[in-house]
């Protein structure tokens, strides 16, 4: 049976069986992405071809544009969801429109179950960051991470401060406590996250150590 997932006021429906590249996603790029990342570029930007399923597998692992289960350190994933002037984001401006918010979540999500492509699939994602728990848009927008997790009301205690992923991406909240290799934020609009340490820049990780008297 296909789950719902409610965005912003949009209603998606997310499929029971695992995404196929060629099935789910490369349409997409199809439509979005091949004036750079196909065989009918003029200049295939960075060598990567998104029409031809076998030279893109090449391109999956760590550090790369895919690292099959872990969407949040895919570049892929990565440049997608960067504002549209961004340099670095794809489609480029003026080459493409953006990626839908269906369609990133299609892109995460098939990152997520393993980034299946063609006979070869990759290991699941940790439950935690399930795109459907963590991915939230507003008016077609990608918002800054918002990782769901037990309501809780605003705590009096340290102030919220900038924290940061290893992909660069900001989180506003308070640190609250290092337990289980995860660090416990409070969020500003009070609710409360346990995001893996590993996952977070290595100044935010020395400062939550810190903090932490490691």
């Amino acid at each position: 049976m296909n789950s719902p997932l409610l965005i912003g006021s949009l209603f998606l429906t997310l499929p029971a069986i695992a995404l196929d590249y060629e099935k789910d996603v490369m349409p997409i790029f199809k439509a979005k992405c091949y004036d750079c990342h196909s065989a009918d570029a003029k200049k295939i930007k960075g060598g990567l071809r998104l029409d031809d399923p076998d030279h893109f597998y090449k391109r999956f692992g760590k550090n790369d544009v895919v690292i099959p289960g872990d969407w949040d350190a895919s570049y892929l994933f990565v440049t997608v969801t960067r504002p549209h002037d961004d340099e670095q984001a794809m489609p480029p401006e003026g080459k493409g429109d953006p990626l839908t918010p269906e369609e990133i979540m299609t892109v995460a999500n098939w990152i997520h179950e393993g980034a299946k492509i063609g006979r070869e699939k990759g290991d699941k994602g940790d439950e935690e960051m399930d795109p459907a728990r963590i991915l939230k848009f507003k008016d077609g927008v990608l918002l800054t991470e918002q990782f769901v997790g037990e309501e809780a009301e605003p705590q009096a205690g340290p102030a919220p401060r900038e924290w940061t992923n290893q992909q660069g991406v900001t989180i506003i909240a308070t640190f609250m406590g290092l337990k289980d290799g995860k660090a416990h934020l409070l969020l500003e609009n009070g609710t409360n996250t346990y995001y893996p340490l590993s996952r977070l820049s290595e100044e935010s990780q020395a400062e939550i150590k810190k903090l932490s008297g490691e």
